[in-house]
């Protein structure tokens, strides 16, 4: 995709970063007020240095420089997809367009108001010096842009391989399930049948794929009836929702928190025990916490959990980037398990009217 980007149309957002936030417009006066001083410095040297000209200067770039950043970042938002070739001479002649602009206000409030000379060679020089930047400011964009294809087509792949592990041994253990019920209960086997093939269904499905937290409930329930058949009453587990069942999740993002909780918890203890999955909202970040008693048994599988979280915890980061997190809590008798990551409000629009 990185390789062939030039030939494809690309929108614009993939090409030019929010140059709206406060992080971006600090960095980029920073930039103006460094590209200022060298200016300077080349013209006159250090011996000469005005702090007069530094503000008149300063003056002008800081202008130029939020006024294209303005206008680039309203321009990555309402452009259709365009050839890359496209996009990066729309936005250089943008930037060109504001420099000039500036630069013949400046003329005329320079030599009308302070009486200074300036002509049009001022002006020729401004646009070929802007020019310059302009393209070493668009070239960096694409290496960027890149960059963050590569490292995007990386996370997809690491995501997938993550998301496609379903242990060997529910696995088999649902086979066999399965053929000793064939012939108590048919009604039973067929239905383990089809949820097992929900469960895989959904795990061949592309990484990062949106689904409601409504489906994404009814494929855990899927699986809980599958483990339900093994653990019998040894396993219970309650829900506690607060979040409208169309919000927008990642496909099998709770299903392998309860997997962890029964397979850590409840599968080694004698007795069992009980899974709690709660599962509220705040502003637009989406809380899960899943609680499962800690075995007492020698045959606790501490690796395996620790593996467990970890590739969770690298899903989700590899979706949401920071933020995201995963916080894991244990006592004697319970372990916590709480993710957090923000919802896609467009998304789970789109999900409520498909």
């Amino acid at each position: 995709m990185a390789k062939h980007a030039s030939q494809q149309a690309i929108k614009a957002i993939e090409l030019i970063p929010d140059l709206c936030q406060v992080r971006s417009i600090m960095w980029l006066i920073l930039f103006s007020e460094a590209l200022v001083i060298v200016m300077i410095l080349l013209a006159t040297g250090f011996t000469h240095f005005s702090w007069e000209n530094f503000g008149l200067l300063s003056f002008y770039v800081l202008w130029i420089v939020l006024l294209s950043s303005a206008c680039l970042c309203r321009l990555r938002l309402v452009l259709p997809p365009l050839t890359l070739n496209q996009l990066s001479l729309l936005s250089f002649a943008l930037i060109q367009g504001v420099n000039i602009i500036m630069s013949m206000f400046t003329m005329y409030v320079m030599n009308s108001v302070m009486m200074e000379s300036y002509g049009w060679d001022w002006i020729i020089r401004n646009q070929l010096v802007s020019g310059i930047l302009a393209a070493l400011l668009l070239h960096y964009f694409y290496v960027q842009m890149q960059n963050r294809l590569h490292a995007r087509s990386e996370l997809q792949s690491r995501v997938q391989a993550l998301q496609s592990r379903i242990r060997p041994h529910f696995l088999f253990n649902s086979m066999n399930i399965i053929a000793s019920l064939i012939h108590v209960d048919p009604d039973k086997a067929e239905q383990a049948v089809e949820d097992l093939s929900e469960l895989f269904r959904a795990s061949l499905k592309q990484a990062g794929t949106e689904t409601t937290l409504q489906q994404e409930i009814d494929l855990c329930k899927k699986y809980i009836n599958i483990e339900q058949l093994r653990l019998g009453k040894r396993l219970t587990v309650t829900w506690e929702i607060s979040v409208e069942g169309q919000a927008s999740i990642p496909l099998l993002t709770i299903q392998p928190l309860i997997e962890n909780a029964i397979y850590h918890g409840i599968a080694p203890s004698e007795h069992g025990g009980e899974v709690t999955i709660k599962i509220d909202k705040q502003d637009n970040q989406l809380n899960i916490l899943v609680t499962n008693p800690v075995a007492q048994t020698h045959h606790r599988h501490e690796s395996g959990n620790q593996m467990a979280i970890e590739n969770i915890e690298h899903r989700l980061k590899a979706l949401y980037g920071h933020d995201a997190s995963v916080i894991t809590e244990q006592t004697d008798k319970i372990f916590n398990i709480k993710i957090c990551y923000p919802i896609s409000v467009q998304k789970a629009h789109e999900n409520t009217h498909s």
